[in-house]
């Protein structure tokens, strides 16, 4: 299995990107290069940089929904940027997402806990209250009261019927 792919190796971190943005944003009010180079800092990110179309889009879309408001930055020299912020719409979503996050975060570290403990030892089935599956030739198998194989017991019956008065009739 490629483990590259799979969820463990923390790839879907990446899927928390709105957050991670808003996070990065409440700081303070940023270009979008900006918000891309803040991102790449975070653990999460593992020093890659987000995918800037991704970014962009996610951007857009959180404009679109209220949570971030752009306005042309005309500087000096170069082209014209869009600086983005919060809004207070914004802010009570991020508040939103700091419950959830604090959510995942104790399921996650509950998870952990179960990792460091030892594995629990299968019960018997006398422990667990069920009666053993007895096994050929065992005392359990043997008449009540018998401690002889069977074999033993079956020669003693014969010896009794033959050792018997013959009734009288």
């Amino acid at each position: 299995m490629d483990f590259d792919q799979c969820p463990c190796s923390g790839r879907t971190l990446a899927r928390l990107l709105q957050p991670a943005a808003m996070v990065v944003l409440a700081a303070e009010p940023l270009h979008g290069y900006r918000v891309a180079e803040r991102l790449r800092s975070l653990a999460m990110f593992q020093g890659h940089r987000p995918d800037p179309t991704g970014l962009y889009r996610l951007l857009k879309s959180m404009e679109e929904d209220g949570l971030v408001v752009a306005a042309w930055d005309l500087a000096d020299r170069g082209p014209a940027r869009r600086r983005y912020s919060l809004t207070t719409q914004g802010r009570a979503c991020l508040a939103r997402w700091q419950q959830t996050l604090q959510a995942y975060h104790a399921a996650v570290g509950e998870l952990l806990a179960g990792l460091k403990r030892p594995p629990k030892k299968m019960k018997s089935a006398r422990q667990v209250g069920r009666p053993a599956t007895p096994k050929r030739g065992s005392a359990s198998v043997r008449k009540r009261g018998s401690t002889r194989p069977a074999a033993t017991r079956k020669r003693q019956r014969r010896r009794r019927r033959r050792d018997r008065p013959m009734p009288r009739s």
